[in-house]
């Protein structure tokens, strides 16, 4: 991804990204997002929920009585350990949130099967040799290059 969007998502969801500043033995993120353009909306879309469902659930636990049956403290927070294309789609690892979390990140990896990685125009991943999730202006680019 280019510096300037991925630096776009580290500035506005700094939590979220705080593996980052880590070095690269010990958290993956170091290398920053590795995916190209065509996939910001998508993890930008994410990071917002998680932002929210975060919110929300800090201000269960500062708010709400530890007797209420919709209190929850087993809330952590979510930090990405690695957001990465891999074999044609989105792969984005991460620590903390819950299964909320662990259903918007997989509807993520699974709408990338259908976003052009390069533009975010409709794309389809390719059914053999090197996967990639292209739309069909992109896929001809890549057989007939300029």
């Amino acid at each position: 991804m280019d510096q300037e969007l991925q630096n776009q998502l580290f500035e506005k969801y700094p939590e979220l990204f705080s593996n980052k500043n880590k070095d690269i033995m010990s958290s993956c993120m170091a290398w920053g997002i590795d995916c190209n353009n065509g996939w910001y909306e998508i993890i930008s879309s994410v990071c917002w929920m998680i932002k929210q469902h975060g919110d929300n659930n800090l201000w269960q636990t500062k708010f709400k009585q530890k007797t209420d049956p919709e209190y929850r403290s087993d809330y952590l927070p979510v930090k990405f350990d690695q957001v990465k294309e891999k074999y044609g789609g989105l792969r984005m690892y991460f620590s903390g949130g819950d299964e909320y979390i662990e259903g918007l990140v997989s509807m993520a990896e699974a709408i990338s099967y259908k976003t052009c990685e390069v533009c975010g125009n409709k794309g389809e991943c390719n059914k053999s040799g090197w996967f990639t999730t292209l739309c069909p202006t992109h896929r001809e680019s890549l057989k007939n290059p300029s």
